[in-house]
């Protein structure tokens, strides 16, 4: 199925994309990042993140798209579509546990802020991150309550959690690295 902004469906697959969709996309999205952390790091600012954490993030990504298949699948089969609340609330419960990742992550391949300004500097990125985390958790947890509007309102309202959050990181970190140039406390990184 495919939803326009207003959560009205105007698309339908056949029953093996609905069912190979979304496992194959959480197969693949794994694979990918396996890959990506086997590869060499270029950036000035790359750090090694542990282990623990890249399972972490991986596993969440994973789980999202296995949640999301679940409650597509599953109303699909009932003769339904997906309520945009309830996936609203798969949303925003996945920028809470994002938002707590986020603090933690180093500069890497495949997962967080990576502009210029964070993948430059190890300080942009831990500061830049440590502020969006907050912000998506936040966001994360207005959402909630916000499943409870109508259909169409949380599918506006779940497209502005995500990108005030992520849109406010990046020009914090365009914004810090100005700051840090200015005043003369950028400090160098060394490849």
């Amino acid at each position: 199925m495919h939803w326009d902004l207003h959560g009205e469906v105007n698309g339908w697959g056949g029953p093996w994309e609905a069912a190979l969709l979304l496992p194959v996309l959480a197969t693949g999205s794994y694979l990918f990042i396996l890959v990506l952390d086997w590869g060499r790091l270029d950036f000035r600012a790359a750090r090694d993140m542990a282990a623990a954490t890249r399972r972490q993030v991986r596993l969440l990504i994973v789980l999202l798209l296995g949640v999301l298949h679940a409650l597509i699948l599953g109303t699909t089969l009932h003769g339904g579509t997906p309520r945009a609340n309830l996936l609203l609330a798969c949303v925003s419960l996945f920028l809470v546990l994002l938002g707590n990742l986020m603090p933690r992550l180093e500069p890497n391949a495949w997962v967080g802020i990576r502009i210029p300004p964070t993948l430059e500097n190890r300080e942009v990125w831990k500061r830049t991150h440590r502020l969006a985390g907050r912000w998506l958790v936040i966001a994360g947890l207005v959402g909630l309550p916000l499943c409870l509007l109508p259909g169409s309102s949380a599918h506006a309202l779940g497209l502005v959690l995500i990108l005030i959050p992520l849109g406010a990181g990046m020009i914090y970190a365009y914004v810090l690295r100005h700051r840090m140039e200015t005043a003369g406390t950028l400090p160098p990184e060394a490849p």
